[in-house]
């Protein structure tokens, strides 16, 4: 009951109780305090020898003086053991749902939710979409829930916020605030990346009430990347006083959908029993976002309108990872992330949802310099190929200082019209250079790999 305490307390607006919960969402620690005596006794012996000749037998005293003196000393000596104190830990999750509009009312948004139709300025919008809708969460957390006397792989969560836009109809959807979820997984491969069937329960009472059930086939997680097929009943309901629809608006649908999620990170129950320091992992790199500022080839800077821009673009990646590939020799890796932006000027610009990148890592300096040669490949809304050679220098666990040089061709943004800073854009070719940071970047040697660990 330990597990679920602090989820129903959240839920409730009590934060009192859950103190120690949120003190270490991530990380339990555990602490053997142990009392050390050591005892010593040291024996001085000392022979003195008066002056003359003395005669010394059997019966006379022995000049020889023994002093013993014994010590003790006690000491505390502490240890201390990080485990892993989640089952499932995560910031973004979006789901493409199929099934929950007729065609001529669907909100089409695409693929996992995230590829949304954006026609071309003078072209027309694509018909029949296959997924209707999209469910969206932000702020995942699950931690182990041990009932029916301990039963495996039972997990009791929530999440931050997470909305289900049903249909393009703005009163077809809900929105739920630290939903409370119960689920169970089987595991049927227990190597990364995991596989699993899941099934779950989950219920909301702020903004929107509502009863969630589904069933999911979950693959992951890869550095956090996980991929998810899922099944579902949604019932509930808008509130008199809702915002985000009239009053009294109910919803009741089923529906399937393909979902991924990045920066999401699974544990299996019996890594919650091993130490951080064992754990496995498969990405040389994971990460907030990386931002750097450019001088390109263009010189129509977005920043300034004066000749001669010394910074004239912007590279941005938001959850960048790059997955260890486990054939041939280690550096080699592929990579993605929810998000990159190529700018190079108001000329020209690419943005990329999901964008493959394939390339080669290298540690140059143990665990402080490093090195990335890679090729990204932007395919929606943009269509653009970047060349880029990458210094990487670590300053701390989740900080990084970076350097990059690149060549870049690409197409017009997809949907420009919507994009004021690119109203003008066109296809563009040309060369960068910048420097930037990583945030949230963190960094993995080889010897932090499963693949490459004896």
């Amino acid at each position: 009951m330990k597990a679920v305490l602090p989820a129903f307390l959240l839920l409730l607006g009590g934060c009192a109780a859950a103190t120690d919960l949120l003190q270490s969402p991530l990380t339990r620690t555990e602490r053997d305090t142990y009392t050390l005596l050591e005892r010593d006794t040291l024996v001085q012996t000392q022979l003195r020898n008066p002056p003359g000749e003395a005669d010394r037998g059997v019966l006379f005293p022995s000049l020889r003086q023994t002093a013993i003196h014994h010590t003790a000393v006690l000491r505390d000596s502490i240890v201390e053991r990080h485990y892993p104190n989640f089952i499932r830990v995560g910031l973004f999750e979006s789901v493409g749902l199929l099934g929950t509009a007729p065609a001529d009312q669907a909100y089409d948004a695409g693929l996992f939710g995230l590829f949304p139709d954006l026609p071309q300025q003078g072209s027309s919008p694509r018909g029949s979409p296959l997924f209707t809708g999209a469910w969206r969460r932000f702020g995942i957390v699950e931690y182990r829930f041990p009932w029916f006397h301990g039963a495996r792989d039972w997990s009791v969560g929530t999440t931050a916020v997470e909305l289900f836009q049903l249909r393009r109809d703005e009163q077809e959807w809900l929105a739920g605030i630290l939903p409370l979820y119960l689920r169970k997984r089987w595991y049927w491969r227990e190597e990364p990346p995991y596989a699993a069937a899941a099934i779950g329960i989950g219920v909301s009472l702020i903004p929107s009430q509502y009863l969630h059930l589904n069933a999911s086939l979950e693959v992951g997680s890869l550095g956090g990347v996980n991929l998810r097929g899922y099944v579902g009943f949604l019932w509930g309901q808008n509130p008199a006083q809702s915002l985000q629809a009239e009053a009294g608006t109910s919803v009741a649908t089923l529906y399937a959908g393909l979902g991924t999620s990045l920066l999401d990170f699974l544990n299996r129950e019996e890594e919650l029993y091993q130490e951080w320091r064992e754990h496995r992992h498969s990405a040389w790199s994971v990460g907030l976002g990386q931002f750097l500022f450019l001088r390109t080839s263009s010189s129509r800077s977005i920043w300034t309108e004066g000749p001669s821009p010394l910074i004239t673009g912007l590279l941005v990646r938001l959850f960048p990872v790059q997955l260890a590939l486990p054939v041939g020799p280690p550096g080699f890796y592929a990579g993605t992330s929810l998000a990159t932006a190529l700018l190079m000027g108001t000329d020209g610009g690419a943005i990329g949802i999901l964008p493959l990148r394939l390339g080669y890592w290298r540690e140059l300096v143990p665990a402080g310099l490093y090195g990335d040669l890679g090729a990204e490949a932007l395919y929606y809304p943009s269509s653009a190929v970047a060349l880029s050679a990458r210094l990487v220098l670590r300053l701390s666990e989740f900080f990084t200082l970076c350097a990059v040089a690149g060549f870049a061709n690409g197409s017009p943004l997809r949907g420009s019209q919507w994009w004021d800073l690119l109203q003008e854009a066109t296809s563009f070719r040309g060369w960068y250079i910048g420097i930037g940071a990583g945030l949230g970047e963190r960094l993995f040697r080889r010897d932090d790999l499963w693949y490459y660990r004896n």
